[in-house]
């Protein structure tokens, strides 16, 4: 019989009353009962600290002051995990410590290879089932890993092998803490937020500092550098669980209210001076008056909407609080596009990985017909998203913000009501069925839920689109299937996700690449290089078949084609970036500047436009130019062709107008003037207030597709969005092997 405590003894968890008896009789030190919680924590500590420093060197090229803050981070984090080890019987802590490290590891190491492959970093609500088919992506996953083998290697063997030496030592013991030892990690728990609040409020309270993105807003961006990878996925669940309600009344604008006598309906004769002659010719030769130029309506883009009266009558909070700023938002006004395009024709489309580097006279020659014909936009920026393709797509096709994380934001709102998507006002105004296609898996990203959510009856592979089995599917092979079955209409409204123009750009792995690789092998340029504007020119082979289609049937002058691409090249490198464009590239704003093709027959002359614009312009733009009735206020980017000033926000909070550039990351400003001064009279608070202005944008985004907002202003005007019949039963046996 063992009359003495011995800390080693293998029941020592299952007696309880034993233990109760030793520690009463002093044979338990505080300092043993610490042991049992803090080496738990210890170990915790050390993993996290060691695979971020690893993360952030490997990211990041260097240890700064935000290094401390992430260090900071992990002691909270590190005592919660090790209060899951404390709880339950010795051998099933023991498993529970090894499985949560090693799913600790795991998330480091998906972490690695997003970042790796798609350029921008992971969110915790990418994690979905529809996004589980990531793993159809094994050829870009198999790459990121070939060459990112060293970090890989670090942050899983350095780890695994620590945790055997650990467990060959018997450093580490599992025992069952009872309820009077849990005060051990509770306090290094409170502890650890102490010291961690207290190190984020040391780096201010500033845009995008530590703090901000605690409380206001969790931007991935800059999260990932200053708090850290595990920090990141924690504030993101804080945000989601715990939603803010109403903005304070002091964030919002006094109440905007309509006069029409201040607005102008409509705009007098256009002045005509430059027909103007002097008195003596006119008293010797009178000239004819000139013909009046058409009157142009001026009037409010705006709808049937009282937001003050909404809000008042709004028993819940959170949609009052949209109506409040709504009330605020003055609208755009109309112009002399509107209504150029009504009755026309509309193809509608994102083009995976287009660029303005993949426009070429001589191998793209239809993408440089369209980036110079219709109207030219000189300043066009296509800025990134945190959700790669699927948020892209999102901004180009509803004009809000893509906030709610990952790649949720489209399928979100597929789920929503959506009075505004094309594809919803083509069918209520026309009384059509509008048509989405995609040349990948039609399940990806939830397609299979937005697209008929937005008023298409959506094909893909698998749902009806039949096409040959490569990787990357051919674009034209998508256009040649799918516009026999609408281009003979009265009247048709498509909408295309293309794919040929996909990562990886090589000459192995990538087969719209490999088979236009002759046509590029004179280049002088590298190989990824080289298959980037390989693939790309099976799109315009696409882009070339479309037009000549719709020539011969008589149709161009009359339909429009609209498009840009949902996010700029990342498979390439920026070196490889700048290899293409000559010179090397500005990654704030240049690496995001790209073209937006709106093209029709119809358009003799290019018309040019220099207004600063961006992804989220396009929708308002659209329904402008279509003449659709909708309410601009409700939108978060505006008609290019308002009298508005341009506005671009990058996803990193920097902004672009007509008159400035800010660079958020460095606080920099240049102003777009002949002497780089500002603008006489330019009001002190002009760049505080585009700050205000974008973070109003991106949190009642947020709130729109959060509390379903569209579907309120549906009950509001009367209008019913009808359910368009899908062909949901999964076919790959047409998506044939060539």
């Amino acid at each position: 019989m063992k009359d003495s405590f011995d800390p080693s003894i293998e029941d020592w968890d299952n007696n309880e009353s034993r233990i109760d008896i030793e520690e009463a009789s002093g044979k338990v030190t505080i300092v043993k009962s610490l042991l049992y919680s803090t080496e738990r924590f210890l170990w915790f500590f050390v993993l996290l600290l060691y695979l971020e420093t690893v993360f952030h060197v490997w990211s990041f090229k260097s240890i700064d002051l935000y290094y401390f803050v992430k260090a900071a981070m992990c002691l909270p984090t590190a005592a919660f995990l090790c209060l899951f080890t404390c709880s339950f019987k010795e051998k099933a802590n023991k498993i529970v410590n090894w499985v949560i490290s090693g799913i600790v590891i795991l998330y480091y190491v998906v972490n690695i290879l997003y970042h790796a492959i798609f350029k921008v970093f992971f969110s915790i609500f990418f994690i979905s089932k529809n996004n589980a088919k990531v793993a159809q992506y094994y050829r870009e996953i198999m790459v990121g890993i070939k060459d990112n083998w060293l970090v890989i290697v670090l942050t899983v063997l350095v780890p695994v092998g620590l945790g055997i030496l650990v467990n060959r030592l018997k450093v580490m013991k599992y025992k069952k803490a009872s309820l009077k030892h849990f005060y051990v990690p509770v306090t290094i728990l409170a502890v650890g937020i102490v010291i961690e609040a207290f190190v984020i409020l040391a780096f201010g309270k500033e845009t995008n500092s530590p703090y901000d993105l605690c409380v206001n807003e969790n931007l991935i961006e800059f999260s990932f550098e200053e708090l850290g990878v595990i920090a990141t996925g924690e504030v993101e669940l804080k945000f989601k669980l715990f939603p803010e309600t109403k903005t304070h009344e002091d964030d919002l604008g006094d109440v905007w209210t309509y006069n029409p006598d201040e607005t102008g309906d409509v705009d007098p004769v256009t002045d005509v001076s430059e027909n103007d002659v002097s008195a003596g010719e006119l008293a010797s030769e009178p000239e004819p008056e000139p013909d009046p130029e058409p009157v142009v309506d001026r009037s409010p883009n705006m709808l049937d909407l009282d937001f003050v009266t909404m809000a008042e009558n709004e028993p819940n909070e959170y949609i009052a609080g949209i109506d409040e700023y709504m009330a605020t938002l003055a609208p755009t006004k109309k112009n002399e596009y509107t209504g150029m395009f009504e009755g026309f024709n509309l193809i509608f489309m994102t083009a995976e990985g287009f660029s303005s580097i993949a426009v070429d006279e001589e191998l793209t020659p239809t993408l440089y017909r369209l980036t110079h014909e219709g109207f030219v936009f000189n300043n066009f920026y296509n800025p990134r998203t945190g959700g790669s393709t699927s948020d892209g797509e999102f901004v180009c096709s509803t004009s809000l913000y893509p906030m709610l994380g990952g790649a949720t934001n489209f399928k979100t709102v597929g789920q929503n009501s959506m009075p505004f998507a094309l594809g919803n006002l083509f069918n209520r105004t026309y009384g059509i069925t509008s048509r989405a296609y995609h040349d990948n898996d039609f399940q990806y990203y939830g397609r299979d839920i937005t697209y008929p959510g937005m008023g298409y009856y959506y094909q893909g592979v698998g749902n009806g689109l039949e096409i040959e089995k490569h990787w990357p599917a051919s674009d034209l092979q998508m256009f040649e299937a799918s516009m026999p079955e609408y281009i003979d209409d009265d009247i048709f409204h498509v909408y295309y996700m293309t794919v040929s123009g996909h990562l990886n750009y090589n000459f192995t792995g990538n087969w719209c690449s490999k088979i236009h690789k002759d046509e590029v092998a004179d280049l002088e340029l590298s190989e990824p290089c080289q298959a980037y504007l390989a693939c790309q020119m099976e799109l315009d082979r696409g882009l070339e078949y479309m037009i000549n289609q719709l020539e011969e049937k008589g149709i161009a002058d009359r339909t429009v084609i609209c498009f840009t691409g949902d996010h700029w090249p990342y498979g390439l490198e920026n070196s490889e970036f700048s290899e293409l464009l000559g010179h090397e590239v500005e990654e704030t704003f240049e690496l995001y500047k790209s073209n937006l093709i709106l093209w029709s027959g119809a358009i003799e002359e290019p018309i040019v436009v220099d207004k600063a614009c961006c992804s989220m312009d396009i929708l308002p733009t659209l329904l402008n130019l279509f003449g659709f009735d909708y309410d601009s206020r409700l939108l978060m980017g505006q008609d290019i062709f308002s009298d508005e000033e341009g506005f671009v926000a990058m996803w990193d909070r920097s902004i672009v107008t007509d008159t400035l550039m800010y660079d958020s990351h460095t606080g920099d400003v240049t102003y777009l003037t002949e002497d780089g001064e500002p603008p006489e009279g330019l009001d002190e608070n002009y760049l505080a207030d585009l700050k205000s202005k974008l973070s109003l944008k991106r949190k009642y985004s947020e709130r729109i597709m959060t509390y379903d907002y569209y579907k309120v202003i549906c009950e509001e005007l009367g209008i019913t969005i009808d359910t368009v019949e899908q062909n949901y039963t999964p076919d790959y046996s047409k998506f044939t092997k060539k």
